[in-house]
């Protein structure tokens, strides 16, 4: 009978012990606390310090895409403005940038120099017949000098001389650098 007695104790005591220690487990799960990371546990702390970096750098990264997607549409809506602008104009237009390639011509320019002005050209090529334009447009590139209103002659190979009327301006950008080259061209009076 005693021995009866000790097993059922014993089995009693078990059964007590694993209960506890079921419902400690249980509790322990239902702890919403982050675990903690210990600082002499460097591989947890590198860890967690670098999920941190990375979740403000993709933060950060969204957040300069959305400025970049409106900056773009900003600009889009700016360069059809300027061209609307600039094809209604009585003057030829011609824009060159800080390298000399043409970057904008309007039909009217076409047509008071006769010349094609679609392809990647450099001013020198496209004003071939009038140097001093070259000359103008080349001084105000690397000097920023300005020329308004300057008469100039020119041969077109089958009417012979013309003469019109040219500004050359340097466009520049915010730090005051020049960044391109407008140049208008009129029609002279008689």
């Amino acid at each position: 009978m005693i021995g009866v007695g000790v097993v059922l104790a014993i089995i009693a005591i078990v059964a007590v012990y694993a209960i506890h220690k079921a419902w400690r487990k249980q509790a322990e799960s239902l702890d919403f606390q982050p675990p903690r990371v210990r600082a002499n546990d460097e591989t947890g702390f590198t860890l967690a310090a670098m999920q941190a970096v990375i979740g403000q750098v993709k933060s950060e990264q969204k957040e300069t895409q959305a400025k970049l997607v409106a900056a773009e549409q900003r600009a889009d809506e700016y360069s059809r403005r300027y061209e609307l602008v600039a094809r209604e104009i009585e003057q030829g237009l011609i824009v060159f940038d800080r390298q000399g390639f043409i970057t904008f011509a309007n039909a009217r320019l076409r047509e008071l120099l006769s010349a094609d002005t679609w392809s990647r050209r450099r001013y020198p090529e496209v004003f071939q017949s009038v140097p001093k334009l070259v000359e103008l447009i080349g001084s105000c590139l690397e000097a920023g000098a300005e020329t308004r209103k300057e008469k100039l002659e020119y041969q077109v190979s089958d009417e012979g001389a013309r003469a019109v009327v040219v500004s050359v301006l340097p466009i520049r950008d915010r730090t005051g650098s020049i960044e391109a080259v407008a140049c208008f061209l009129g029609e002279c009076g008689p």
